[in-house]
């Protein structure tokens, strides 16, 4: 049976990788974006990390180490270079707090042998929040009599 959370984890990195990019490559081009996932582990204990309180209800999270790979196609070799050296210093000047926003606790450049590919590191973290309450036990009552 698949981690649902797992897959909702690999998608919301797709999403912050994607929201942190300029809109759209210039004219001519195109862009794709491949995450790489090395490693998805539970975060917390077995994925619990805690309680929300609006909704009552519990906090689970994944975190993900791996690689993001964004490709440039099209256009003429030097403007291709151009945007890729723009997406990667968009990338890298973004502030730490920006980054931990998201998710993104490590985003680090590391070579590739194609010009038009820019890829980084990445330690990712997702806690999905709950939209509906669970009603969490906060008390337990037992009620035992002590035996004799």
């Amino acid at each position: 049976m698949p981690d649902v959370l797992a897959q909702d984890a690999l998608a919301a990195l797709e999403s912050a990788i994607a929201g942190l990019l300029p809109a759209s490559p210039p004219a001519g081009m195109t862009r794709s974006l491949r995450i790489e996932p090395r490693r998805l582990r539970p975060l917390g204990l077995g994925g619990y990390v805690g309680n929300h309180s609006e909704p009552d209800a519990a906090l689970f999270g994944r975190r993900v180490l791996g690689k993001v790979a964004i490709s440039v196609a099209g256009g003429n070799e030097t403007a291709a270079r151009a945007h890729v050296d723009g997406l990667a210093a968009a990338l890298l000047c973004l502030s730490r707090k920006e980054l931990a926003t998201r998710g993104l606790h490590r985003l680090e450049r590391v070579g590739v042998d194609d010009p038009r590919t820019l890829a980084f590191d990445i330690d990712f973290e997702f806690i999905r929040i709950p939209t509906t309450g669970e009603d969490v036990i906060t008390d337990l009552v037992l009620g035992i009599e002590p035996d004799g």
